[in-house]
């Protein structure tokens, strides 16, 4: 028995049925359904990203009142372009996601240990809103009115780590339309799509070195391309809505069926001019210097 044909949109779902509250056709929006199985398409390289605009000083968090300035260190992972495709659904990155993550020595000395994380992530709008979903011909300007727009968000949900040339993360994805509210995501609080990125080191750059007398305020950037084709997408968790999603968009995908390019880059400074926190930087510098 032939596979369904695999969707292009896990919002196709949602597309359909705002279509049909407005009396489109919804027959232009389905595949028929003796259409042969599609393969999914592998996301194509995408261009390089430019370098995103870091502060370090007002993006980092402050230093617990005990810390020491020269031991305690921030670093802010962008991702700037890219693409990821989940299961049916394939979602360029149009707008940065940033992990900020705050190091420093556990109590007793040793190894530093990330103490804070926080993940700024601006919602992603999808071009054409509901018709460029159904395949249907855009009109200016509709894509922003309610019920046609639809955006997608990126949400931290644990399990960061990072150690040059992996970095892993755990995200949901929440999807942002007048008719779904705002409890819509791929992925559960419980069971989230765990990335884990491999950075391509022959793409590895310094962008900038940064200044050790203002580590903060001029930080060292560098930038690789990481990817990840062995990460499993759980169901959906949007209520009623839930079945037709997954059903849709081909969910839960297992691992081997998704993939995801990120364009990264990652600024790292002290929070104290020399000290511990200036080695972590200059063995990055020197990796990506080569």
């Amino acid at each position: 028995m032939a596979e369904p044909p695999v969707k292009t949109s896990t919002f196709k779902a949602l597309a359909a049925a705002t279509a049909a509250s407005l009396g489109l056709a919804l027959a232009a929006a389905a595949p028929a359904a003796s259409a042969a199985p599609a393969t999914p398409a592998t996301p194509a390289a995408p261009a390089a990203a430019p370098a995103p605009e870091f502060d370090l000083r007002n993006e980092c968090p402050p230093l617990p009142p005990e810390a020491d300035p020269a031991t305690w260190s921030c670093m802010v992972m962008a991702v700037a372009g890219g693409s990821m495709r989940l299961g049916g659904l394939t979602q360029e990155i149009t707008e940065p996601m940033k992990i900020i993550a705050q190091s420093g020595p556990p109590e007793g000395g040793g190894v530093d240990e990330i103490k804070r994380i926080e993940m700024v992530a601006p919602p992603m709008k999808i071009p054409g809103g509901v018709l460029g979903l159904v395949g249907l011909p855009t009109v200016p300007g509709l894509d922003d009115v309610p019920g046609f727009k639809v955006e997608v968000e990126a949400q931290y949900a644990g399990g960061f780590a990072f150690n040059l040339p992996n970095a892993s993360v755990h995200m949901r994805i929440r999807a942002i339309n007048l008719l779904l509210g705002d409890r819509c995501f791929i992925g559960a609080e419980d069971d989230p799509i765990k990335f884990n990125m491999v950075a391509d080191m022959s793409t590895l750059e310094l962008v900038s070195p940064g200044d050790p007398a203002d580590p903060l305020g001029s930080p060292m950037i560098i930038s690789a391309t990481a990817a990840d084709d062995a990460f499993a997408v759980p169901a959906s968790d949007c209520g009623i809505f839930s079945p037709l999603l997954d059903w849709q968009a081909g969910l839960p995908s297992p691992a081997g069926q998704n993939q995801a390019t990120f364009e990264t880059y990652i600024a790292l400074g002290g929070y104290g001019a020399g000290g511990a926190a200036a080695s972590k930087v200059n063995e990055l510098r020197t990796r990506a210097t080569g």
